[in-house]
């Protein structure tokens, strides 16, 4: 993100410098790239687990992933190198790199790294075996490192540009939160189950967002993503739906209504900058 004030950027005629990307950022191109990978995602995973249909769980778990995040991994990294986005999608100013300095956003991927820590702290690994467990971290690494590039990295290259960090945050939660409601579209679900799922979710890609706009690297918000998926599928004691049947530590409980309410101050933090960026731009 362009740091929460981009008219401060201490490196913008570093990049005003750069030569012009091959792909105009547009919101459309970013929205098209999340669509495909969403429906690449869900429906290629459906198709593989319905025509093996395996007895077993963790082969299950594999199939439905592994053969599916690595053509988007690749495809989305190949895209963002040709296309001339690196510098957008996988850095961006942090907490310390604008003015003023953010740097109490630190707080929200550090809350980020110990939520998963205390999950695993008390995650049944006696149910574990170590195959399975190497099987967890790969795939929650894989799902961490797709979801982040294209959604953090990719989406949110499209739109702030033009747009500004505040759009940004709000799209691609919002589509981050829409992304992983698809499946309850497609069962069925309750409207009002489907909407609570919806938000909760955006406020974790929220969540992200703000990691990112902390730490100005992409690979943070995908390391803490994956481990903490990895944190709720241990936790959970098996590959069958685990991640939310994990049970919460209270102290879990109190991290996440922290984060919630960092989220709506970082929402708040977006907003102040971009009206001070557009009023340095009118002043010029």
């Amino acid at each position: 993100m362009t740091g929460v004030d981009p008219s401060a950027i201490t490196n913008e005629p570093e990049r005003d410098a750069e030569a012009a990307p091959r792909v105009a950022r547009r919101f459309w191109v970013g929205l098209v790239a999340v669509v495909v990978y969403v429906a690449f995602a869900a429906g290629v995973a459906n198709l593989l687990t319905a025509w093996v249909d395996p007895a077993d769980p963790a082969a299950a778990y594999a199939l439905a992933h592994v053969p599916v995040l690595i053509p988007l991994i690749v495809a989305g990294g190949l895209f963002v190198r040709w296309a001339g986005w690196n510098a957008d999608v996988w850095r961006t100013p942090n907490a310390f790199e604008v003015a003023p300095r953010r740097r109490w956003m630190l707080v929200v991927p550090l809350l980020l790294l110990v939520q998963p820590v205390l999950t695993l702290a008390s995650a049944p690994w006696s149910a574990w075996e170590v195959a399975p467990v190497l099987l967890a971290l790969v795939v929650t690494a894989m799902v961490g490192f797709g979801e982040e590039l294209y959604f953090r990295g990719i989406l949110r290259a499209s739109l702030r540009e033009r747009h500004g960090e505040t759009v940004g945050l709000l799209v691609t939660s919002i589509a981050f939160g829409l992304a992983h409601s698809f499946g309850g579209f497609i069962h069925g679900e309750p409207l009002g189950f489907i909407a609570f799922q919806v938000f909760v979710t955006a406020l974790a890609g929220a969540a992200y967002y703000a990691a990112f706009l902390a730490t100005g690297r992409l690979w943070v918000p995908i390391v803490l993503h994956g481990l903490g998926d990895f944190s709720l599928l241990i936790g959970g004691g098996g590959f069958g739906g685990a991640s939310s049947d994990a049970d919460p530590s209270p102290a879990n409980i109190v991290i996440q209504a922290v984060l919630w309410g960092l989220t709506a101050v970082v929402l708040i933090s977006c907003i102040r900058g971009d009206v001070r960026a557009r009023r340095n731009r009118t002043a010029r």
